[in-house]
């Protein structure tokens, strides 16, 4: 392993296939680190705002809330939920108008979502004076897009949705119009912040003539690692009519779409490394040639074929096994330095100033395995073949 050899160029071949190794293995685990951290980063920007679990009904828009709470108050996993009543309304200031969200939540929503976090400006309707009046929190872009004064107490908002009996919109009759006093900005990120206004459940019921009722119910968990098997519970419990979905499902397309780019990114490094793996061929012929006297000597004394082509596929091993090694060390020690200090920045305005990274134990076994395993394929190829035909040249 660490003997020189006969010829430099043997030396420098071996140290080329243990750097094509390390490097290929640092840069699997930087890449998928920091596939990782981008993940992480994009699913605490929605967590904040999105549940550990939702119910939502199977069929139509909204439920019965009291068909649903006793279900959810005798769950002891269960630390908190709120009833939410959604509805995509027209919104209009002074002639501007735009569409949104409006989304009702009961009093309890504010023990799910830290209220105090999100919002910035303003007041939120969680005291006694704000809860049973048309106040309206919104989000960020929206309060920028129509020039919301929430500073003022003669503010209004005109809020249109449609009637409830009304199959379709035709004229003015399947419309109702509210108005309603922004009292609160919010901001969690962009696509929530152009989507979503708050106002008090009562309120939002009132408005749409769905007194008791709900679209959904967003559940917070004492233990996030139950999270599947509570919902697998509820399922059951609750039945067909209604749809359990966690935090992941509520943005399936997203978390499907970061693990398919860090899948491919992973084979095609993969690949890099398989191509590299060449050097590890070529290192261990040479190498098997340079030794020809010495497999004569072996031979000679009455090593068996698998002996001798064992000295060398070991020694292929090792060499792939130290220079990943070496990689995991790059890889993991680039990671830790790129968390703590972050020295490789973001270009451009982004939400951090650094390229997020975080180190997951699966990825490291994963490498390695993987490393490993094109390594021994590798190995095996040159150690066999080229040791049995000296072996049979010698012989004859």
């Amino acid at each position: 392993m660490f003997t020189k050899k006969s010829k430099n160029v043997v030396n420098f071949i071996s140290y080329i296939s243990l750097f094509g190794v390390a490097v290929g293995t640092a840069a699997l685990i930087i890449v998928m680190s920091v596939f990782n951290g981008f993940e992480s980063l994009v699913l605490d920007m929605y967590n904040s705002f999105d549940p550990h679990l939702k119910i939502t009904a199977s069929q139509g828009k909204t439920f019965s809330i009291p068909n649903i709470n006793s279900t959810l108050s005798d769950n002891k996993e269960i630390e908190n939920y709120s009833f939410i009543l959604e509805e995509k309304v027209l919104i209009e200031n002074n002639g501007t108008e735009i569409i949104a969200e409006i989304k009702g939540v009961d009093s309890n929503y504010s023990k799910l979502v830290d209220v105090n976090e999100i919002v910035k400006l303003g007041d939120y309707f969680e005291e006694d004076l704000y809860r049973n009046k048309d106040v309206l929190v919104l989000g960020a872009s929206i309060r920028y897009r129509l020039s919301a004064d929430i500073n003022n107490m003669f503010s209004q908002l005109t809020i249109t949705s449609p009637r409830r009996d009304a199959k379709y919109i035709k004229d003015a009759n399947d419309l109702v119009q509210s108005v309603f006093m922004p009292i609160g900005v919010f901001s969690v990120q962009s696509e929530y912040d152009n989507q979503y206004v708050l106002a008090p459940l009562n309120r939002v019921q009132l408005m749409l003539d769905r007194v008791n009722e709900a679209s959904s119910v967003e559940i917070n968990i004492l233990d996030s690692n139950k999270m599947l098997l509570i919902k697998e519970e509820l399922q059951n419990i609750l039945g067909e009519d209604y749809v359990v979905k966690t935090r992941l499902e509520q943005h399936d397309f997203l978390y499907k779409l970061l693990n398919s780019e860090k899948l491919a990114v992973f084979i095609i490094l993969t690949f890099i490394l398989i191509i590299s793996s060449f050097n590890i061929i070529s290192s261990l012929s040479m190498l098997i040639i340079d030794k020809q006297k010495d497999i004569q000597t072996f031979w000679n004394l009455g090593s068996s074929k698998k002996q001798i082509r064992n000295i060398f596929f070991t020694k292929g091993v090792l060499s792939v096994m130290l220079g990943s090694l070496i990689g995991l060390c790059i890889g993991v020690g680039f990671a830790v330095l790129q968390d703590k200090f972050g020295f490789i920045g973001m270009q451009g305005r982004f939400v951090v100033d650094a390229y997020p990274i975080k180190l997951q134990i699966k990825d490291i076994v994963i490498v390695e395995i993987t490393v490993l395993i094109i390594g021994i394929i590798a190995s095996y190829y040159p150690s066999k073949i080229l040791t049995s035909k000296l072996i049979k040249t010698h012989t004859h």
